[in-house]
């Protein structure tokens, strides 16, 4: 597999603290030539000048926007300076570990119905290297939904069925863990106007529109880390843009055709959970006008008395605020 090139992305935005040893695992790599291209999304610390010894050697390629595009953009753009038959992510505080590039190639290069591989990764708290788990661990339910079929002798699971119900209902997957063909890009580019769930929505994309098949590996080949300004970060204001980027997302998936029944169901929940979830944030944030439309949207597309019941409930937490 060493004449077989992959292009590893890696988005970095203030990232002196930990880039290095993200490059530094990408070099790593057993048995894979791999590329590396830094996307430098106008950093205000010293990301590039901590990479300038892999700069000057040729190991990185480093390419610094203008303007802050976000992750999305920055993505994209090191997308389209890539050489790589394959396209691997890694984002700028987590870890490949040696094997991650091999084991994806391997599979891509045997089996031509895959186009995507999705691999396990480990959770670490950055702060204290305690051990948190493994992605999919917390993913279970999700991968029950896939429909799959065992190959790589056993290895590894390809996905037959089922990918945009499991996907809505519980994302599985994160970008930092997939090596995909390059040719999927042809088609299917990162939705520059996110700035959260651009992983949800390139997965459903390449799929559903571009008909990306995908196979996934149960053993981790990656660390994830968390830390208080990963975008993952539990808080009010990361809650209330996934919900609204949710609505905007599933509003326009639930328009698609060739959905099946079971697909526009649960792409009608997910539409009326992100409006109520909106709504609920907007509440907090003493957005009234916000509150009142992301409120209406979800009883528009409520299709459940559940669903209506949910919509109450809300209005009823706090009477006052539909009166403000």
């Amino acid at each position: 597999m060493n004449d077989v090139t992959v292009t590893a992305v890696i988005p970095a935005y203030n990232a002196e603290r930990f880039i290095v040893k993200a490059v530094d695992s990408v070099l790593a790599q057993k048995n894979a030539t791999v590329e590396i291209i830094v996307v430098d999304d106008c950093s205000t610390d010293k990301t590039s000048e901590v990479l300038a010894p892999y700069v000057a050697s040729g190991q990185v390629k480093l390419i610094r926007h203008a303007v802050n595009k976000g992750l999305t953009g920055t993505r994209n753009t090191a997308i389209r300076h890539g050489t790589g038959k394959y396209i691997a992510f890694l984002d700028a505080d987590d870890q490949w570990l040696p094997h991650h590039v091999s084991t994806a190639v391997q599979l891509l290069e045997s089996h031509a119905d895959v186009d995507v591989v999705l691999q396990n990764f480990d959770i670490v708290d950055m702060d204290s290297g305690a051990f948190l788990g493994n992605w999919f661990e917390g993913k279970q339910d999700a991968l029950d939904m896939l429909q799959t079929t065992p190959i790589s002798g056993g290895q590894a699971r390809r996905i037959d069925g089922g990918f945009l119900t499991a996907l809505i209902q519980n994302c599985f997957l994160h970008m930092q863990a997939i090596v995909a063909r390059k040719s999927i890009f042809d088609h299917v580019m990162f939705d520059e106007r996110l700035k959260r769930s651009e992983d949800v929505d390139w997965s459903a994309r390449a799929t559903h529109l571009s008909k990306a098949r995908w196979a996934y590996v149960t053993t981790p080949s990656g660390l994830y880390f968390r830390h208080e300004n990963s975008l993952t970060t539990n808080t009010n204001k990361n809650n209330d843009l996934i919900a609204r980027t949710g609505v905007l997302l599933f509003s326009e998936y639930i328009q698609w055709s060739g959905l099946t029944d079971t697909e526009r169901a649960v792409l009608r929940d997910a539409v009326v959970e992100s409006c109520l979830e909106a709504s609920y944030y907007a509440r907090l944030d003493r957005r009234w006008r916000d509150a009142w439309r992301y409120w209406a949207q979800s009883l528009s597309h409520a299709w459940s008395v559940r669903q209506v019941q949910d919509g109450v409930k809300l209005l009823l937490v706090s009477p006052g605020m539909m009166l403000r």
